[in-house]
């Protein structure tokens, strides 16, 4: 029996974290750092390089020095996802960052989308993407534009987090990048697996700033720290990473990731656009046998009740009690961060209809639009065959009644599973040998009548859709 273990790093929007796993998905360790975003009018979302870089290097110390020597000695390999739409440029001689971290949040390329969108049919040919602002072609093309680089062009590279951190962590410092991250781009095609010269065109980037394109399970290089030496067998983007925390994703499932922004994703055999409105269809495993999935984006998840909390200020922040109480909630118009799929709206205009000043109220407004936009998100998967059954994962699935609301509208069983870290955890099922992943639910909803939610959710859509009508007239 094997008793190897796995060092992931994970580094997200708020935090950068590491866990040591074994091959029953246990977590032995864990080191988390937090990171700061610097938010700024109009649509700009930035964080520093090196502020990430040192946070992910201390996570992953913490959590190595919390093993036992005896298990320190079972360590084999390391693995690392990443936000898959943050963005910055480097030196390649060097890795010297150029500019700071784009945030997948930042939208300050939203004119160059504008300018591209009688193209829009053929983008989505070639990447499965809908074409938006968050995505990193266009963040790249406004940094050629607008930074000024002291550095010859040759030498300039650009492309997700990821390869940033791959140059910086690994000793021998490649500029590579995984086939998923890259599917991201908006520059990458599902067909060849490669960036396609038509779409770097398209942004007018040159062909030597992209790292080069490799699996997701590869022999990246060695990961150097403080006495611990691992090769980096695995990099992905997270949401795809975390479709694999219980083993090999299923089509029968709808799985939903709720964090900073909520992920919807539906498991695909074959590369092919079907007739649905404006979902993305993503590469989530990319090797000889690639994986797919028809993805769906909810911008506003638990940024939109953290940007709700500082406004309403209410004394806690028990919304499941709130939610029991409150049986009348206002509407909330979700748009913090823009609106994702099926709208692609950039504008963040936020707010809520047939108000009130109970702050209570209007937080349980707040949850309940995020149940409203993955309802309306699964209508818009409904090409699809049936799922049988929600695997909902994330922060903010911890909420109960989210949960049983998705039931309720959606008419299918929700599961939540006790492990929460579903993205290191799907990261440490591909690299380990012989992975088990023997998890029961550890609670399930059952769907239930709830007419006066129904109504609720049919008013906010008519409501959201003249809205959203009004801004863009």
């Amino acid at each position: 029996m094997r008793s190897d273990l796995c060092l992931v790093m994970d580094q997200g929007s708020h935090s950068s974290r590491a866990m040591v796993f074994d091959r029953f998905g246990n977590c032995l360790s864990q080191g988390q750092v937090q990171v700061k975003t610097r938010l700024t009018q109009p649509n700009r979302a930035e964080q520093q390089p090196t502020d990430i870089l040192i946070s992910l290097k201390r996570a992953a110390l913490e959590a190595v020095s919390k093993l036992t020597r005896e298990d320190r000695a079972k360590l084999r390999t390391a693995a690392l996802t990443t936000q898959r739409s943050s963005v910055l440029c480097w030196d390649a001689d060097d890795g010297k960052p150029l500019t700071p971290i784009i945030s997948w949040q930042d939208r300050r390329g939203f004119h160059y989308i504008d300018d591209l969108m009688p193209l829009a049919s053929m983008v989505r040919q070639l990447t499965g993407l809908y074409p938006n602002a968050h995505l990193p072609a266009s963040k790249l093309r406004w940094c050629l534009e607008h930074m000024i680089f002291n550095t010859a062009k040759h030498r300039i590279r650009g492309g997700p987090v990821a390869s940033w951190l791959i140059k910086q962590l690994l000793h021998e410092q490649p500029d590579l990048i995984d086939g998923v991250s890259a599917a991201r781009t908006m520059l990458f095609s599902l067909k060849d697996r490669d960036w396609h010269p038509e779409l770097l065109d398209l942004f007018q980037l040159p062909d030597s700033l992209l790292p080069k394109v490799r699996p997701s399970k590869y022999n990246f290089g060695t990961l150097k720290l403080p006495g611990l030496s691992l090769p980096l067998n695995y990099v992905s983007g997270d949401q795809a990473a975390a479709l694999f925390a219980f083993g090999e994703p299923s089509q029968d499932n709808l799985y939903i990731n709720l964090g900073s922004g909520g992920f919807m994703n539906r498991v695909l055999t074959e590369r092919g656009l079907h007739p649905q409105e404006r979902i993305l269809h993503h590469l989530i495993h990319s090797d000889k046998q690639p994986l797919y999935s028809a993805e769906a984006t909810i911008n506003g998840a638990a940024n939109a009740l953290d940007w709700a909390f500082n406004i309403c200020r209410p004394e806690t922040r028990d919304i499941d009690s709130w939610a029991e109480k409150c049986t009348d909630p206002p509407l909330f118009m979700n748009m913090v961060g823009g609106v994702g799929s099926p709208y692609w709206q950039s504008l963040d205009r936020s707010c809520w209809i047939n108000d009130c000043d109970d702050p209570e109220a209007r937080m349980v407004a707040v949850m309940e639009s995020i149940v409203f936009l993955i309802c309306r998100n699964i209508m818009a998967m409904s090409a699809l065959p049936p799922a049988k059954q929600i695997i909902i994962g994330g922060g903010i699935s911890q909420l109960n009644s989210l949960c049983q609301r998705v039931a309720d509208l959606s008419g299918l069983p929700v599961l939540r599973y006790e492990q929460h870290e579903i993205t290191s955890l799907g990261a440490a099922w591909q690299v380990l040998p012989n992975s088990v992943r023997d998890f029961v639910p550890e609670k399930t909803f059952t769907p239930q009548d709830n007419s006066p939610l129904a109504l609720r959710y049919q008013s906010w859509l008519n409501t959201f859709n003249e809205y959203l009508d009004s801004l863009e007239g």
